[in-house]
C-alpha cells in the first residue's frame, strides 16, 4: 500500500530536487520517507513490434555506483500497435552474471509477468511496472524491496514526445524514443513502528 502512495506522490511530482541531507518525511499512513541515491537506468527499450500484437519493455538497473546491473525486462499485449501499460514485474535477482541467470520477456521465461522468477533470489527483490496515462504520457515504477517494511521507490515520467507513433500503414507502431540511459531520483519508504 506504501509503495502505491509514494508512487503517486512521485508522479504527481512536477519536479524532484535533490538534498545533502534530507529530512525524513511522514507520510499519511505513517510511513518514513527519505531520499536514497538515484537509480541508474542504461539501455532502455519499449516498442510495439512491427506487424504484432506484441509490445517489449527491457532495461537494466543499477542502484549504487559499481553494483551489479540487475536486467529487467516483460512483453505485453496491443492491439493497435502502441505501448500499453504493463503490471508489476519481477526481475531476476540470483547470483548469475548480470543480475541474473533468466533469460526470456517476462521475467521466468513462462510469459507470467507476476511471480519472482528466481525463487533462490539472494538480497533485495526488484519489479517495474510502466503505465500509460490519460494524457499520452506514461511512468516507468522501479521498486528494490529490501524486506516486507522497507522499500526503495523511483518514478520516471515518459513525455508524450518520447513515445510517438513511427512507420506508415501496416508497419504504424509505437517506440520509445526518449533518452537511453537516465538516472532516476529514488526514495526509501518503512513503516513505523
Amino acid at each position: 500500500m506504501h509503495i502505491r502512495i509514494l508512487y503517486l506522490l512521485l508522479l504527481g511530482a512536477t519536479s524532484v530536487t535533490t538534498h545533502v541531507s534530507p529530512a525524513p518525511a511522514v507520510l499519511d499512513d505513517g510511513h518514513d520517507l527519505n531520499q536514497v541515491p538515484a537509480f541508474n537506468v542504461t539501455n532502455f527499450e519499449a516498442s510495439a513490434m512491427v506487424l504484432s500484437n506484441r509490445n517489449f519493455y527491457k532495461f537494466n538497473v543499477t542502484f549504487y555506483h559499481e553494483a551489479i546491473p540487475i536486467h529487467c525486462e516483460a512483453m505485453g499485449t496491443t492491439i493497435n500497435h502502441q505501448l500499453t501499460s504493463i503490471p508489476q514485474t519481477w526481475c531476476p535477482t540470483g547470483s548469475g552474471g548480470g543480475g541474473g541467470g533468466d533469460s526470456g520477456y517476462g521475467g521466468n521465461g513462462t510469459g507470467n509477468n507476476n511471480h519472482q522468477s528466481n525463487i533462490t533470489t539472494m538480497g533485495p527483490s526488484v519489479s517495474f511496472k510502466w503505465t500509460e496515462q490519460p494524457d499520452g504520457s506514461a511512468a516507468l515504477l522501479i521498486v528494490r524491496r529490501i524486506n516486507d517494511r522497507v522499500a526503495d521507490t523511483a518514478v520516471y515520467k515518459v513525455t508524450p514526445d518520447c513515445i510517438p507513433m513511427m512507420g506508415d500503414d501496416i508497419f504504424r507502431h509505437q517506440v520509445y524514443e526518449g533518452p537511453e540511459n537516465f538516472s532516476v531520483p529514488a526514495y526509501r519508504s518503512s513503516e513505523s513502528g
